[in-house]
């Protein structure tokens, strides 16, 4: 933070309060630009900005918001990057892009947790308007994250959808649920795979043969 009298400081940030408190949007902002010049952080500045622009239900403040992740990002400071982004998502539930950066994120902080949260939401999304292509490669991305048994949920999630879906080629729906087959095997879980090929077997004979046949060949 710039020096500034903290007196004059204070007063300022006394102002800012008041002006949102009154709704005074206007006032506010003039005040806040006043403020800004004594930051050294132009990534805390823009998040503020983004604050109050949302105190007043402006559209405007995710702009703000997403300045203000990337520029945490710029500096590598990527817990108040996902910080920010969580807000956002609070805010837009249903933005892909933010929750696609949330995943980066939290794989390189390594919150398993959250990674599969994430990536989970963000299958279903892309499930619910048929965007299947779009689906599976987020699950191939996830493939390289380490955890078997969530991979192998989303190749078993991505797997059965397809089935239900006419225009998708036998060998793409054969390659998840080979994928599905492995990762449940470096699970070592032996019974999640006879599960997958009971359910396979009522939805799609001809491809739980072929993974039944896949299966025996891992073994």
């Amino acid at each position: 933070m710039k020096h500034v009298d903290s007196d004059t400081y204070s007063v300022a940030w006394f102002k800012l309060a008041d002006c949102i408190a009154r709704g005074e949007k206007e006032r506010a902002l003039g005040v806040f630009r006043l403020l800004s010049h004594s930051f050294d952080d132009s990534a805390l500045a823009c998040q503020l900005y983004g604050d109050i622009l949302r105190s007043f239900n402006d559209p405007k403040a995710v702009e703000q918001y997403q300045n203000a992740a990337q520029l945490y990002r710029e500096r590598k400071r990527w817990i108040e990057a996902a910080a920010v982004y969580e807000h956002i998502i609070t805010i837009e539930p249903e933005n892909r892009q933010i929750r696609a950066q949330l995943i980066e994120l939290y794989q390189q902080l390594h919150i398993r947790s959250k990674v599969m949260l994430y990536t989970s939401a963000l299958i279903d999304s892309l499930l619910q308007n048929n965007e299947w292509k779009q689906a599976i490669e987020v699950v191939t991305q996830y493939d390289t994250a380490g955890d078997s048994t969530f991979t192998a949920q989303l190749h078993e999630r991505m797997l059965f959808y397809l089935v239900t879906v006419q225009d998708v080629l036998a060998d793409t729906k054969l390659v998840h649920a080979k994928k599905a087959i492995d990762a449940w095997h470096a699970a070592s879980n032996e019974q999640a795979i006879t599960q997958l090929l009971s359910k396979l077997r009522a939805a799609d004979e001809g491809l739980a043969t072929h993974a039944q046949e896949y299966m025996a060949h891992v073994k």
